[in-house]
């Protein structure tokens, strides 16, 4: 019985050993498929035939046309497409009342987005004053030397003196007190302030945008004379705009008629008011000198007889009536 017993023992050991061998084989084939089978599934598939991937679009402002640098937008420079969420900028301009009348900072090839970035409101939006209300922002054109024309700064007080000639004499007189200077800036002849605003944020955005590296140096070339119409002119002059009462204004507008206008700087503390008003405080007459009049003369008068009046006698004949005059001699 013993014998027996432990003879079966001994042959069902292997059998168990194979049996979990096995089991660990097919565990370890199970997870290896598991782990393929969720890498395959995390691989994108392409679309089933027939259904069209749903992507989110964007309309967006891109150039009509190649456009270049400083030129002004109007609806017939862009256009509004979509386009895949992903290739859209974040600072993407994506309503068309914004780029009305801008102006572009850089060159916008053609169909590509435009960026906020890229576009300079137009120079009437950037208005860097306003003139107070019930005032008048008068002009003035005053060169560097003449007056505190060149050391003006917006927000400065002036006083404006009325300078004229009469006779061999010259007259000043002060026309404007504590006006207010909204803008001084230095004038080009024939350039626009529009003109020069632009030109000032362009070169802004063009001292902050890095230079490209250079490939190779080029060799100096003659410069050759450039004619007067392309030579840059340069600033001779002041423009000035003041804040004047309409009275003032007006003064002013007869000043500059007939004479010339200079401004001084005064204290923004100083209330008081810049004596002389006038210099010289009378203006001598040129014209001739008139005949002193005459003293009159008595006239003699020689006496005369005195009048004695006449007598009138009235005589009643019934009903008729009659007048009779004797004069006495």
């Amino acid at each position: 019985m013993q014998t027996t017993s432990v003879g079966r023992g001994s042959e069902s050991m292997p059998q168990r050993r194979m049996l979990l061998l096995a089991a660990v084989v097919c565990a370890s084939v199970a997870l290896l498929a598991t782990l393929w089978l969720n890498r395959r599934g995390q691989a994108p598939s392409a679309p089933p035939t027939g259904q069209e991937q749903t992507v989110k679009k964007i309309p967006v402002v891109v150039a009509a046309r190649d456009l270049e640098k400083g030129a002004r937008l109007s609806s017939a420079d862009v256009r509004i497409i979509e386009l895949p969420e992903d290739q859209v900028p974040k600072d993407a301009v994506t309503d068309m009342d914004l780029v009305a009348n801008s102006i572009l900072l850089q060159r916008a090839p053609k169909d590509l987005p435009l960026r906020l970035s890229q576009l300079m409101p137009p120079p009437e939006q950037l208005r860097e004053f306003s003139v107070p209300l019930g005032m008048r922002g008068f002009v003035l054109y005053q060169p560097f030397t003449e007056g505190a024309a060149d050391i003006l700064l917006p927000g400065d007080l002036v006083d404006v003196i009325g300078i004229r000639r009469h006779g061999e004499m010259t007259i000043a007189e002060v026309i404007a007190r504590r006006a207010q200077v909204l803008v001084a800036e230095n004038y080009v002849p024939g350039v626009s302030r529009e003109e020069m605003v632009r030109q000032r944020i362009l070169s802004r955005v063009s001292q902050t945008t890095p230079a490209p590296p250079e490939t190779q140096k080029v060799q100096p070339q003659p410069t050759q004379p450039t004619p007067e119409s392309e030579t840059k002119a340069a600033a001779t002059m002041r423009r000035i705009v003041l804040a004047v009462t309409p009275a003032e204004a007006v003064r002013l507008a007869r000043a500059l008629e007939e004479g010339r206008t200079l401004t001084v700087l005064r204290n923004e503390r100083d209330y008081f008011m810049t004596p002389p008003l006038r210099s010289p405080e009378k203006i001598p007459s040129t014209s001739p000198p008139q005949p002193a009049p005459t003293r009159p003369v008595a006239q003699q008068i020689t006496p005369t007889r005195p009048f004695t009046p006449a007598r009138v006698i009235v005589v009643y004949r019934g009903t008729e009536r009659e007048e009779v005059i004797f004069s006495r001699q």
